[in-house]
């Protein structure tokens, strides 16, 4: 029933395309900007879970009292 439905719509034709091509587009912008980034900042971000002092709060966490 659908593929009966989406053939007599008319002008959908270049979706499928434009679809896969804004992912493909999205998905190699994505690959510069992680092979961009430098080693110092990968290297700060990934300690920065384990910077946490006692009495600091935690991102995200929500004191209710």
């Amino acid at each position: 029933m659908i593929e009966n439905v989406l053939r007599h719509m008319g002008g959908i034709e270049g979706f499928g395309v434009v679809s896969v091509c804004l992912f493909f587009a999205f998905f190699i912008g994505m690959l510069v900007w992680a092979f961009r980034l430098r080693k110092p900042y990968l290297e700060e971000m990934a300690a920065r879970p384990l910077d946490v002092e006692a009495g600091e709060p935690v991102a995200g966490s929500h004191d209710y009292e």
